[in-house]
């Protein structure tokens, strides 16, 4: 038995426990429930019979129960999904009980159990066998601590913040470039650079006309469209978005071999043409470089969303909002479990301590933004919408889910984009990289666990820590 003075705070127990443990097989329970030994045993026997190295705790039914999920759960799934790891489901160390052999721990480093998930990732990469076919309902027995689970406003308990951070912690060290391999949708970052500094001017084709509008308070609206080959939709596309009273229209035409800028030019957008596709969100970005407005209004040339549904996101940036967003929190209870990008989404506002944006992105449209968040964010950054979501929220921008216009419906279906026979869709596995490059931002700016509670952890009683 080993007693302490003081707390050790979450986790550092069991690495204390672990240091000073002497058998070949480590397992970590709980102090505040009970568990039969029946049961127990289950958790040692894949190891005992060299299946595997690490046995979890199998959590499926809480995984796909029909309800929106908690926290620790979409962020379970999200590392697994990240790492490489999906077939774990939300199956971690962060659960008890868990068994993982003496080996494993030398081969980790016994002070990474006081940080759980970064256990649990070492484990990952180090190529151990993890089993993870026997279920123990910890929830319903677990201990109620209303100073960790309680909750007073739209912020996280303490308890989801150090879960939060954990988390944020193994993707701090698992993250050893700003994308973790996924891929970055053709960006041609070099032409923002470019233009950024000087040396190749934004195409501006024709300069095209707008209105001077009463419904903003007198701020000017700017609706920024990027387009390719959209010649069948983008004249639908002005016409509704006129409806609106914008300033400008700001088209930006790359890559197309139809008449997508004539007719942009045709309805008086300010049309800028780049004969090179210029890969996602690029031209939003130099949309945004070339508009004038104080409200930045963002849709897409391929599909026409009705006047009733744009006007909301201007005239909630004209009252002050920085950061309009598209309300797609009903997917949080519309499918279970969650798509992976629903809860990439929601992943990085809980980062960010905005569960109450939800499953809220730049990376849906319709958006607006101020042009104070714009100077905030950086027009460049706009390329790279989940780091721009970020660099808002850190900069003090208002961030709000302000009106429901269900995109993805209308949006046009490009299989070579949507689907894959084998891993994820091209589209999929660009949007997973723009949510780690976001999370990178974030680690950048607030260090390696996001700025959040750390469970008051003892880390002192880690120092020169190791196995006997």
């Amino acid at each position: 038995m080993i007693e302490e003075e003081k707390p050790l705070g979450n986790d550092v127990g069991r690495a204390v426990g672990a240091a000073a443990a002497t058998g070949d097989i480590l397992l970590f329970i709980d102090a505040d429930f009970a568990i039969a030994p029946k049961s127990l045993q289950r958790f040692l026997e894949p190891i005992r019979y060299g299946h595997a190295d690490v046995v979890l705790n199998d959590l499926d039914a809480l995984f796909t129960a029909n309800q929106r999920p908690h926290s620790a759960t979409v962020w379970r799934q999200v590392l697994n999904e990240l790492i490489g790891r999906s077939d774990l489901k939300i199956d971690s160390v962060l659960s008890v009980p868990h068994a993982i052999t003496r080996k494993a721990v030398r081969t980790i480093g016994v002070e990474a159990l006081a940080d759980p998930i970064v256990a649990h990732l070492r484990l990952v990469q180090a190529g151990f066998r993890i089993a993870h076919g026997y279920a123990i309902d910890v929830i319903t027995p677990n201990r109620f601590r209303p100073d960790e689970h309680g909750r007073c406003d739209h912020t996280l308990p303490r308890a989801e913040k150090r879960m939060a951070g954990d988390h944020l912690a193994a993707l701090a060290e698992f993250l050893t470039t700003p994308r973790g391999g996924f891929t970055d949708g053709n960006r041609q970052r070099d032409i923002i650079q470019q233009i950024d500094t000087g040396s190749r001017p934004i195409p501006v084709a024709s300069p095209g006309w707008g209105v001077q509008s009463s419904l903003y308070g007198g701020q000017d609206l700017s609706v920024i469209i990027p387009a390719q080959n959209e010649a069948a939709a983008i004249g639908e596309v002005i016409r509704q978005a006129r409806k609106i009273e914008p300033k400008e229209i700001v088209v930006v035409v790359n890559g197309s071999g139809d008449a997508t800028a004539r007719i942009a030019a045709e309805l008086g957008a300010k049309t800028i043409l780049f004969e090179e596709a210029l890969g996602n969100d690029v031209g939003r970005a130099v949309g945004a470089k070339a508009a004038v407005g104080d409200i930045l209004l963002f849709i897409d040339g391929d599909f026409a969303i009705p006047p009733a549904d744009l006007y909301p996101f201007a005239a909630f940036v004209a009252q002050g909002v920085d950061v309009a967003l598209n309300d797609l929190n009903y997917y949080l209870d519309l499918r279970f479990p969650l798509h992976i990008v629903t809860a990439c989404k929601y992943a990085v506002n809980l980062a960010l301590d905005r569960q109450d944006v939800g499953a809220g992105s730049m990376i849906a449209v319709p958006h607006a933004i101020s042009r104070r968040a714009l100077r905030h964010i950086g027009w460049e950054m706009l390329l790279s919408p989940v780091a721009a979501q970020v660099m808002a929220a850190l900069s003090g921008c208002s961030v709000r889910c302000v009106h429901r216009v269900e995109a993805d419906r209308l949006n046009r279906i490009r299989p070579d984009q949507h689907f894959a026979a084998v891993g994820y869709p091209p589209a999929v596995e660009r949007i997973l990289g723009d949510h780690l490059e976001g999370l990178y931002c974030l680690l950048q700016a607030r260090g390696p666990r996001g700025g959040l509670y750390d469970g008051n952890r003892a880390r002192n009683k880690l120092k020169g820590l190791n196995l006997k």
